[in-house]
């Protein structure tokens, strides 16, 4: 059998970590390895560098939604994510180098996958990353609670945090206060696992820059005019109103428009809108079917002058549209 009673010892999770994980699974089948983890974070392919042997490992355990993972593969190995995933994943490395689409992770570096991402993972032989999984709908709740009912966009988040920063700390403390949360056999323990996994997921929010944080430090209520704005600016940003436009849908004049803009929003109705185009181009790269071009998705969000719209989405989120589409798979 593969699954193992108790924790496997040669994974090395933290003492502090211990009440909760428990071994899930091991294998020195690369076949079984890919199957067991198609179950946990979608298809994938798993090979093996180096005529090694492997001894892969999985330690982990749910928690109100969530799952928590570390696995080991005691091997060089190559993981190919070839199809689209509903899940959220968010990654400590403990110990190794992962190479993710050419770009290398250390020990204590924090990386987060999106619904929809597929990418080729090359791990070293003493590679051990601890995973903590997040539906969708999850990920969603939180960010409307933080951001208000408005935020129905997909989050984007910055893809790779630095060992010993403020954002891999706080993955790494959330992980390890999920984990040492004892398993209390009560069924009131359900409200307790719930309400720290929302804490989890509030923290995760707080602290990883992301698209959504601007929206965490608005009022919790607009005025009617800003909301009527901001809601015209959703619905019609991809077909590039005016400003005048906006202020008329928001029943206000351009300057008072403008004024609610950076009172309660803390930006002029342009760059909110600027914002929300980039952020939307950006999602439909993310998820882009093969044959699908950057060209396309640019004009498809109003972005006609390509040098320009390829300067502002590497100056936003740090690499270029192709590479955000490569990582797609398109």
């Amino acid at each position: 059998m593969d699954l193992q009673p108790s924790l496997e010892p040669s994974v090395c999770v933290p003492a502090a970590w211990n009440s909760r994980f428990v071994s899930l699974f091991q294998t020195t089948v690369p076949e079984r390895a890919a199957a067991f983890c198609a179950g946990m974070y979608g298809p994938n392919s798993l090979q093996l560098q180096s005529g090694r042997s492997l001894d892969m490992s999985i330690q982990g355990f749910e928690f109100a939604n969530l799952h928590l993972g570390a696995i080991r593969h005691g091997a060089p190995t190559v993981t190919r994510v070839y199809e689209h995933h509903p899940f959220w994943v968010f990654s400590y490395l403990r110990s190794g180098q992962v190479d993710r689409a050419g770009i290398r992770f250390n020990a204590g570096d924090a990386a987060v996958s999106m619904p929809g991402d597929t990418y080729v993972l090359q791990m070293s032989a003493d590679a051990e990353i601890v995973n903590l999984r997040v539906t969708q709908q999850d990920l969603a709740a939180a960010c409307q609670a933080l951001g208000g009912p408005a935020v129905t966009e997909t989050p984007q988040f910055s893809r790779r945090v630095p060992a010993g920063s403020p954002v891999s700390s706080a993955l790494l403390r959330v992980m390890g206060r999920l984990a040492g949360t004892p398993n209390y056999p009560l069924r009131a323990a359900q409200r307790l696992e719930r309400s720290l996994q929302e804490a989890a997921l509030f923290e995760l929010l707080l602290a990883w820059p992301n698209s959504h944080q601007g929206r965490m430090d608005q009022p919790a209520s607009l005025p009617a005019s800003t909301g009527r704005a901001r809601e015209f600016i959703h619905a019609r940003a991809a077909e590039l109103p005016t400003v005048a436009d906006v202020a008329a849908a928001g029943g206000v004049s351009v300057r008072a428009l403008t004024r609610g803009f950076e009172k309660h929003l803390g930006t002029s109705p342009l760059q909110y809108m600027l914002e929300l185009r980039l952020q939307g181009v950006r999602s439909d790269l993310s998820t882009a079917a093969d044959g699908t071009g950057v060209t396309d998705l640019a004009l498809k969000w109003g972005f006609a002058h390509l040098g320009q719209f390829a300067a502002r989405y590497r100056q936003r989120f740090g690499e270029s549209p192709r590479d955000t589409l490569r990582r797609a798979g398109g």
